[in-house]
């Protein structure tokens, strides 16, 4: 069996696809592997007048699994959308914190390919379990992202962006054994 699942995470919300295309939806995408600094002509989208913050950052962190009857294989991707995500007010400061979004949605593809990796495969649960697994990391990935902007006030305060910019980087680096992930 063939499935895919792709998390997009949108600045204060999560949204999660089931099946969506991978080639689809990677298509106009930057891959975070190559840990491509994001710059200001990445935001493509178009602002959202009502929206009450200065930019939006969607990411998503996407699964593609196999399986038979003997084991589980499986490719991950996290991955910036440029055509989703905008900036009404384009500073360094405000840019590295919607770097720290995109970054932690790699941290949290780390964290998911660790899960994946120590899954003890069951064959006649692997979809749920699969399911399971990934539900539980978006779930952390989601209340991580929101502390994020909590305890920064979206990038207002100088010194806590810095050291969550710190914080984040220094667990990108715990994860690095995971980094290596297959896409």
């Amino acid at each position: 069996m063939h499935y895919l699942i792709m998390l997009l995470f949108s600045f204060l919300f999560l949204l999660l696809q089931n099946f969506p295309s991978f080639t689809h939806a990677e298509k106009d995408s930057i891959n975070w592997r190559s840990r491509r600094e994001l710059n200001w002509t990445d935001f493509k989208a178009t602002p959202v007048e009502s929206a009450p913050n200065a930019a939006l950052t969607s990411t998503s962190i996407l699964l593609n699994y196999t399986y038979d009857k003997k084991s589980l294989s499986f490719q991950l991707k996290c991955v910036f959308h440029p055509e989703k995500s905008w900036v009404r007010v384009n500073t360094p400061q405000i840019l590295a914190h919607e770097q720290g979004h995109f970054d932690i949605s790699q941290l949290f593809t780390r964290k998911l390919f660790k899960s994946l990796s120590e899954y003890n495969f069951k064959p006649g649960s692997v979809d749920k379990d699969v399911k399971t697994i990934y539900q539980q990391v978006a779930t952390e990935q989601s209340a991580y992202q929101e502390l994020y902007d909590q305890e920064t006030n979206y990038s207002r305060n100088k010194e806590v962006q810095l050291s969550w910019q710190e914080k984040i980087e220094t667990e990108l680096r715990a994860a690095e054994k995971y980094a290596t992930y297959p896409e």
